[in-house]
């Protein structure tokens, strides 16, 4: 509720503030209060004790009347403070009290015949005024005189009162200046966050390039505003690949549908025999199966970055999916009178969704096939290492320069365009391999040499074999 009530982060970190400082304050006025008091009370103990030496000094004994008081009469004054005393002798009663109504001996317990037994009580007299006790024995030529001082408390309680008064007082003020100094540093505090709002709204789709400011990298605003470019960072690159993915794939269904357009045209131009006519009937299916295998890319890209795609996983012998695929893409490198060079060096079981690794291992397979010169040889390697299960399959071809390896993986990248297009290609293949090795949790790499051929790698992780029973 409070949070919809006060809407600003200003206003709520000052309140919270407030509340923390007003509860501090109030521990500490406690605390104070309570040392005071322990400090008073220890300050009139020490000066009880220092008139029971003093009144010890003036008990005398007289043969006539036994133990007497031989100091002043009336009331012993002692640091400014009136003291109020009496005596009693423990066999004959009464020595001496200054005491105006009462008796205190009447409401305290019996003491004990010891030396130095001090008790300390409280006593309140008849117009109100609270003592602090001291009861205590003492010996004076073998008789025993019990000796009761008390010490007003009033003062103590004044101390006190005004000690409160001055904290309740000063209270209000602390915290009026509190929330004045909390408002202001909590806007200076804040101020990096209205750059932030105000340069955030200025950034739109067209803008992404844009950053928020960053004033200290090490404190919580400073790091929100470097997630924020992190983010803007990903939202650019987002929008430019999409740019680029629409660009090109607008540019690569062109082709072939101007390609169909001007073999239509002219062959309606220019009438021809049967035979002309099932060329050019050929020339345009050849164009419909490119775009088809086109479309199917692009679905298969755009199902994998919408998430759609939910793999199905079994366990199977990699080698046998390998070799399966293998047998199926034959024809293609018979047409080159290429050699497919296939060697499993050991079963290995992995975790796949067949229809999905089946695009990887095919589009690798169509790219060996491709950029490997007619009657060469193509390598396939199953074996288990230490990573995993490793499939890698070798070609013969021209292979690729370093400065293009890291980017053969980007969506209709092309190292030549032009022969990639003349062979069929739209750039996607490997891209698709990719996708396809990395949602099994695996991962491919290129190793090559230019002149040399290329040599794609991947790894998936090996599958855990499910625990047999033991036997009866």
């Amino acid at each position: 509720m409070s949070r919809r009530i006060i809407k600003s982060i200003r206003a709520r970190i000052t309140l919270w503030q407030l509340c923390i400082l007003a509860a501090v304050l109030i521990l500490y006025m406690l605390i104070n209060l309570a040392f005071l008091w322990h400090e008073e009370l220890s300050e009139l103990k020490v000066s009880l004790m220092d008139d029971l030496q003093l009144v010890e000094g003036f008990l005398v004994v007289k043969n006539e009347k036994g133990i007497v008081w031989d100091g002043p009469q009336g009331f012993l004054f002692h640091d400014g403070n009136q003291l109020w005393m009496e005596l009693r002798h423990m066999d004959r009663g009464l020595i001496y009290t200054n005491l105006p109504d009462e008796s205190i001996h009447s409401i305290l317990p019996s003491p004990t015949r010891k030396s130095h037994d001090h008790v300390f009580r409280s006593f309140r007299l008849n117009d109100g005024e609270s003592l602090l006790v001291l009861q205590s024995m003492h010996q004076v030529q073998g008789q025993w005189v019990e000796i009761i001082l008390g010490r007003s408390r009033d003062r103590m309680a004044t101390v006190l009162s005004e000690l409160l008064m001055i904290q309740i007082l000063s209270f209000p003020i602390v915290l009026i200046f509190a929330w004045i100094g909390s408002f202001f540093f909590a806007g200076r505090i804040l101020s990096p966050l209205k750059a932030i709002i105000a340069q955030t709204k200025t950034i739109s789709a067209e803008m992404l390039h844009k950053r928020l400011p960053v004033e200290n990298p090490e404190d919580e605003l400073g790091q929100l505003s470097m997630t924020f470019n992190e983010l803007l960072g990903k939202l650019d690159r987002s929008f430019k690949q999409t740019r680029q993915f629409t660009a090109d794939a607008s540019h690569e269904l062109r082709t072939p549908l101007a390609a169909i357009r001007s073999v239509g045209e002219m062959a309606l131009r220019n009438p021809r025999d049967v035979r002309a006519c099932q060329e050019t009937i050929g020339s345009m299916l050849e164009e419909v199966d490119k775009l088809n295998r086109l479309l199917n890319d692009l679905l298969s890209l755009a199902r994998s970055d919408s998430g759609m795609v939910e793999p199905t996983f079994e366990i199977m012998d990699l080698g046998a999916v390998v070799q399966d695929e293998v047998a199926l893409i034959k024809v293609l490198a018979e047409e080159k009178r290429q050699h497919l060079l296939m060697e499993i060096e050991q079963p290995c079981q992995v975790r796949l969704d067949r229809s999905i690794f089946r695009q990887a291992v095919s589009n690798l397979l169509h790219n060996a096939i491709k950029y490997t010169p007619e009657g060469k040889e193509i390598h396939i390697t199953v074996e288990k290492t230490d990573e995993g299960c490793v499939l890698d399959i070798t070609d013969t071809g021209p292979g690729i320069d370093p400065g293009h390896a890291a980017l053969v993986f980007d969506r209709f990248y092309r190292v030549d365009k032009v022969r990639s297009r003349h062979t069929g290609g739209f750039g996607l293949g490997l891209a698709i391999a990719k996708w396809a090795v990395e949602i099994h949790g695996g991962r491919i790499e290129l190793r090559s040499t230019p002149g040399n051929g290329c040599s794609f790698r991947v790894c998936l992780p090996r599958a855990k074999q499910p625990q047999t029973a033991p036997k009866a």
